[in-house]
């Protein structure tokens, strides 16, 4: 493979860190049952939290609901979870010298599921249609970033030419959300790209049958031959189908775990959480997703959001070690606004405590008194706060709870409830609501643009300073910069550093995760029943 040498060190130092921190490592991840030997056949049935009909990888951005989409399109390359890059669909790649163009050389035996041809010019057009798709695809273009001019010099080349450095472009071209769909797929219109089974890959996976709202059958591709390079299967599959269930209710589907009618879930309450953590029979991920930790952002246009004395307060009046007693026993502290498994973590846990008779002074201090109710308020506007969140959320609900009855103690009221995904895009576009769900999953220093780019001009300074930086210790000093300020200025209240629990039987193999920790399920399997 060729690669400059900043982007080089870059993987190598990226890796470190990850040893650093604690990740487990692919092997880690297989389940624990009676059999070594991978097991051809079976049905894997998974339960996602919070799904809808639609499984476009480049609308689907949640953990949960891409693990089974990861089998349907592959990915330019392959994020190892030790943080470095190996070929998939890309064979080779070049990385100019300050980020600005990004040359693959394509594998040549590739097919999508319905025939068509993978080369170049196919991977222009999955690329283009979500540039021409705009805010509709709002996360995967604020990935691939200016993008300047897409070239293909031979059928198997294809070159990025971006109008600005983005040194995270490379793990953005390993993600499900920028994975390679077909030209017949590409050219739909978002809407029908949302209706299912108009999705076309080259993945180990086909969609096969879509049962609306309650999920969808995928089905192994025989001819399927060309498996990421650090996989341990380079042929077909070795599960027969994956039945994917958007069963909502977290109890229903822990249930279904333990009783064998689920092999592999994603979210279930904290108590289960503790439980599995505990059990014989099922395994459960302890590993923080390296991504942003999990708490409240705040919208600081809303009236007392916009002072950062209140949004202190806010934070200062969180006793976490009581919120972390209502969640699990394998949730942790954060230490920073990047979770302690992101490459780019660095402990600032100094700045997340708790005071609350500071916290009082603070609300005393911009004008907020205690009205009648117990509720602080200031002309005539009582200090009172939404939050916003999507169905795969409800599981934090109890925590959630705890922080309101601890900002009760300080007289600000804070009201929350799950929204469907297109009432929370809504909101969240029109910014009617005052904090949302604020986490991110991707082992990256860039993760937190996404969810504060645009609130603080030095803030944005520095998350360019971290695109344009190909040097690893350079865009860790930057990154630790950008958490400093977040947490100074309050734009984020921290709560915990998630487990994303994603459990399954010991029956059950995964052998092989992305950095993301999404198990490619090309290389899974399940024990004989």
């Amino acid at each position: 493979m060729k690669r400059r040498t900043p982007l080089t060190s870059l993987t190598v130092l990226i890796s470190a860190a990850l040893v650093l921190s604690g990740c487990a490592t692919g092997t880690g991840a297989a389940g624990t049952g009676a059999s070594s030997t991978p097991v051809k056949g079976g049905v894997l049935k998974y339960r996602a939290a919070g799904g809808g009909k639609s499984f476009d990888p480049a609308t689907t951005t949640g953990y949960g609901l891409a693990v089974p989409v990861r089998s349907l399109v592959d990915s330019l390359v392959f994020n190892n979870e030790d943080g470095t890059f190996a070929p998939w669909l890309a064979t080779a790649w070049e990385v100019n010298d300050n980020a600005t163009r990004y040359s693959f050389t394509l594998r040549q035996d590739v097919t999508f599921s319905n025939g068509e041809k993978l080369d170049a010019a196919a991977v222009k057009l999955s690329y283009q249609a979500l540039r021409d798709g705009g805010a509709k695809y709002a996360v995967a273009n604020q990935w691939i970033g200016a993008l300047k001019e897409i070239s293909t010099p031979d059928p198997y080349t294809v070159v990025f030419d971006l109008a600005k450095p983005n040194s995270s472009f490379l793990q953005a071209a390993s993600t499900t959300v920028l994975g390679i769909v077909a030209p017949a797929t590409a050219r739909l219109p978002f809407e029908k790209r949302q209706e299912g089974l108009g999705i076309v890959g080259s993945g180990p996976f086909v969609a096969a049958e879509s049962r609306g709202e309650e999920g969808y059958t995928l089905v192994r591709r025989d001819d399927y031959a060309w498996a990421p390079a650090p996989a341990g299967n380079h042929g077909p599959a070795y599960l027969d189908k994956i039945e994917v269930h958007n069963i909502q209710d977290n109890s229903i589907a822990a249930a279904e775990l333990r009783s064998g009618g689920l092999d592999l879930l994603h979210n279930t309450e904290p108590a289960d959480k503790t439980e599995f953590a505990h059990s014989a029979e099922i395994t459960i991920r302890r590993q923080p997703l390296p991504g942003s930790a999990l708490g409240f952002a705040a919208n600081v246009k809303v009236p007392g959001l916009d002072d950062v004395r209140v949004r202190r307060a806010l934070s200062l009046a969180v006793d976490r070690a009581a919120v972390l007693q209502r969640a699990s026993a394998i949730d942790v502290p954060p230490k920073s606004a990047y979770t302690a498994s992101n490459p780019y973590f660095t402990d600032q846990s100094d700045k997340i405590r708790t005071d609350v008779e500071a916290a009082k002074r603070l609300l005393d201090e911009a004008g907020w008194r205690p009205g009648p109710d117990g509720v602080r308020a200031k002309d005539g506007a009582r200090l009172s706060f939404t939050l916003v969140y999507s169905p795969s959320t409800i599981s934090h609900e109890p925590n959630i709870a705890v922080v309101q009855a601890q900002w009760k103690n300080i007289g600000v009221e804070l009201k929350f409830g799950s929204l469907t995904q297109a009432e929370l895009n809504q909101r969240l576009q029109s910014g009617n609501y005052a904090f949302s769900w604020g986490s991110g999953t991707r082992p990256d220093a860039d993760v937190l643009r996404s969810t504060y780019a645009g609130v603080d001009r030095e803030l944005d300074t520095i998350f360019e300073r971290i695109l344009a930086e190909p040097d690893i210790a350079k865009r860790r000093t930057a990154a630790a910069q950008a958490s400093a300020i977040i947490l100074d200025q309050a734009y984020w209240i921290p709560l915990y550093d998630f487990i994303q629990p994603l459990a399954y039987r010991n029956s059950t193999h995964l052998p092989l995760l992305e950095a993301t920790h999404l198990p490619w399920l090309g290389d899974a399997w399940i024990d004989k029943r």
